[in-house]
């Protein structure tokens, strides 16, 4: 394991503060977002498939999975990518980068570069 980068925190943080429910027009509650922000993880693996620079997040000690279990996936994009944020049961897992194309993406982009 290893902590996260200061780009990829501050992705991740964008993503939970400003990031839209993937397939669903409900808005995320601010205290869920204010929540899941406060978990903030550390890696815990990488995607492995060479395109893109995908993480797995391992839940950090204050996380608290004592909840009902559910997925919310929170999205955002750049000029060539999609990038996906996976919630499960009530914390951020997985940071997901995307490409639209076949070029090979090795780093998540800079938050200014991140349309929401």
């Amino acid at each position: 394991m290893r902590p996260l980068t200061a780009r990829e925190r501050d992705l991740l943080l964008a993503l939970i503060a400003r990031g839209s429910a993937v397939g669903s027009d409900a808005s995320i509650a601010q205290s869920d977002r204010e929540r899941w922000a406060g978990q903030v993880a550390r890696v815990h693996g990488t995607c492995g498939c060479g395109s893109c620079p995908s993480i797995e997040l391992a839940p950090s000690d204050e996380a608290d999975s004592a909840g009902p279990s559910r997925r919310t996936v929170l999205e955002a994009s750049t000029d060539d990518a999609f990038l996906l944020l996976f919630i499960d049961d009530d914390r951020p897992t997985y940071l997901e980068l995307a490409p639209f194309g076949d070029d090979p993406i090795t780093e998540f982009p800079l938050v200014a570069d991140v349309a929401f």
